[in-house]
């Protein structure tokens, strides 16, 4: 069973790549972190003559590393199996720990696949969920203990779906009490045949990837896997490092005070719980100034969006919290300028719920 919350890569058997790299990759990933593997058994552009075999062989792997397999299955699976329709016998044999159903399968069928007896786990695709289609799923009594969502990637530019969407069909899904997993891309080593990238959200197409990642933990979402095959090795590690409960921004730091440092970089941060209009406000930043530490006065200027501040000695009692700018402010004599986070993890700020968790880096 996978872990949540969790990453992922994606793998695929019968495309260009060999085995040997295919098993290489999941290797790297385990090493960095990932414990769970995406692939596919129905790709048109597969080459089905090698794809089982292959296919075979990478989820005995997977398995002997310790990484749960997700397999995208559609009732044309069945057919190049060999076996009979709606199957999951045949799917255990296989090693697959988590079928995801792809079109092609009604609400009743799917509800029945929940109550398997081999243990799989049934993921529907969260990013064409409908009200209607859970309403008639429910009449079924699936076991929703067994089941999960994962949503599409998209390989054409302009059809990944869109912010306001997915966090709509998301709601729909945590009703159920569903985890969640999506995609992001590899800015390198794109799949084919179209080489623009898996995103499930368009915005995400040309992101960094690190920032996706965070951006999707950030909204709630319990498996963050690549899409793409390959990433390359930085971004297994960057992506891999990822604290999911924790927001951490990527920041230019522009203090040398080591009582500034301490209180920036020494603890994860909580938001307080009644939020203020104009700064995130750390909980307990003041209390990592000692008695006898003294914060002078220094980078009093104007405050911009993003700009991180830490009260000095004349502030009185204030002095030592650490904030953050949610709007431009004017200059305060009693406000150091510490810090800023990186343009690209801005908008992450909007995520910052109450007693919500974030830490810095430097970038």
């Amino acid at each position: 069973m996978v872990a949540f919350m969790s990453k992922g890569i994606s793998v695929y058997s019968g495309l260009n790549e060999t085995l040997d790299e295919n098993l290489n990759y999941i290797d790297r990933a385990k090493k960095y972190g990932f414990d769970n593997v995406f692939t596919s058994l129905h790709i048109p552009e597969a080459d089905y003559s090698k794809l089982i075999s292959e296919f075979t062989a990478i989820v005995e792997h997977s398995k002997n590393m310790g990484m749960d397999v997700t397999a995208d299955i559609s009732p044309k699976t069945y057919k190049f199996l060999g076996g009979k329709e709606n199957d999951f016998k045949l799917l255990k044999e296989l090693g697959i720990s988590c079928a995801r159903v792809d079109f092609g399968f009604s609400p009743c069928e799917i509800a029945e696949f929940t109550k398997n007896p081999y243990g799989i786990k049934v993921e529907i695709n969260g990013s064409t969920v409908t009200e209607k289609f859970l309403a008639e799923f429910e009449k079924f009594s699936p076991n929703y203990e067994n089941i999960k969502a994962c949503h599409n990637y998209y390989p054409r530019r302009n059809t990944g779906i869109s912010l306001k969407t997915f966090e709509y069909k998301n709601k729909l899904l945590k009703k159920y009490g569903m985890k969640i997993s999506a995609f992001i891309p590899s800015l390198n080593n794109r799949r084919g045949p179209v080489f623009e990238g898996l995103p499930t959200l368009e915005m995400h197409r040309e992101m960094d990837p690190v920032v996706s990642a965070k951006h999707l933990f950030a909204m709630g979402i319990d498996n963050v896997i690549f899409g793409d095959p390959f990433a390359d090795e930085s971004m297994l590690q960057m992506v891999g490092k990822i604290n999911e409960e924790v927001i951490n921004f990527r920041i230019n730091l522009y203090t040398n005070d080591e009582i500034e440092k301490k209180i920036i970089f020494n603890k994860v941060h909580i938001e307080r719980p009644d939020q203020a209009e104009d700064v995130i406000r750390s909980t307990s930043s003041r209390e990592t100034l000692g008695k006898d530490s003294i914060i002078n006065p220094h980078n009093n200027t104007q405050r911009e969006i993003g700009f991180i501040t830490i009260d000095n000695k004349d502030y009185l009692r204030y002095a030592g919290e650490l904030e953050i700018c949610k709007k431009h402010l004017p200059v305060d004599k009693r406000v150091n300028i510490v810090g800023k986070i990186i343009d690209e993890e801005i908008f992450l700020m909007d995520y910052i719920k109450e007693e919500g968790k974030f830490s810095f880096e430097v970038y």
